[in-house]
């Protein structure tokens, strides 16, 4: 056929494809060469392509606070496994592990994520799940493989009742496609940008009672804000008055010891817990 779509060769030795008048792809001696804007429905928005999940631990494996399966917890919104709060004061989430899936189950509460509007661009979400659970996105009830609105730029709150729910997918357009498996270490990093822990260590042959030092941590990645710290705890002390983790930044913050007497003072393998959490 012509030019404007279909097969046709533009040159000796050679074969193209066009559509509406553009050629797509033409092969030649040399192979083949993708010569106009291709879309592969596949690969640009289907379940080949990456990082289709706005929902991060989705199958919810990491648990960097060490929660604990059924414990109660002390308030509302608070933060369990990575992620994901227990909506109401005293209410838990409990789960269960087979094949390196974990089911979770919500309590009548709530248990829900906030998605960052900076990961959010205006357009048509699918949100898919396996469970009994109930859910909603911003406080209107969605069913499994139903298509929403989101709006670009704005948070977005995802939050199951209930029931039991694993492998929650919410992902651009109106189809729902097979969870998308990150690596471990892949979804470690995307928690890291709101809640990571470190560990902070300084040690010195202090001059004297009241000697002040200092140096810096750095956290795993950077984080969504400046953090909200928890510590330094445990590990080892020695000779010191004081060990505060002051000025946190998205990158890092300052780790001060103060020493009691002279000789070696150390605060040496502290944890210590950033928190930048919506």
């Amino acid at each position: 056929s012509g030019t404007d779509t279909g097969a046709y060769s533009p040159g000796a030795d050679q074969f193209a494809i066009a559509t509406a008048g553009v050629q797509r792809v033409r092969f030649d001696s040399s192979g083949s060469t993708f010569t106009g804007p291709v879309n592969v429905t596949n690969l640009n928005g289907g379940h080949l392509s990456g990082f289709r999940n706005l929902l991060i631990n989705g199958n919810p494996i990491i648990n960097q606070r060490g929660y604990v399966s059924g414990a109660a917890t002390s308030g509302a919104n608070e933060y369990t496994l990575d992620r994901w709060r227990v909506v109401v004061s005293g209410q838990s989430i409990s789960w269960t592990d087979s094949e390196n899936v974990r089911t979770v189950t919500a309590p009548a509460g709530g248990v829900e994520q906030v998605i960052e509007g900076l990961n959010i661009l205006s357009g048509t979400y699918t949100l898919n799940w396996t469970g009994t659970a109930t859910a909603t996105v911003d406080g209107s009830s969605v069913s499994k493989g139903e298509a929403i609105t989101l709006t670009g730029g704005t948070n977005a709150t995802v939050r199951f009742s209930g029931g039991t729910f694993a492998l929650v997918q919410l992902e651009p357009g109106t189809e729902a496609t097979l969870f998308e498996r990150r690596s471990y270490g892949q979804e470690l990093a995307l928690c890291q940008r709101y809640y990571c822990e470190t560990k902070a260590s300084v040690r010195v042959y202090a001059a004297g009672a009241g000697a002040f030092y200092e140096n810096q941590i750095y956290w795993p990645v950077t984080m969504r804000a400046a953090p909200t710290i928890n510590g330094p705890l445990g590990g080892l002390t020695s000779l010191i008055s004081s060990n505060l983790i002051v000025s946190p930044e998205v990158g890092g913050a300052r780790n001060q010891m103060v020493a009691s007497a002279s000789g070696d003072a150390y605060a040496l393998n502290r944890t210590v817990a950033a928190s930048a959490e919506l």
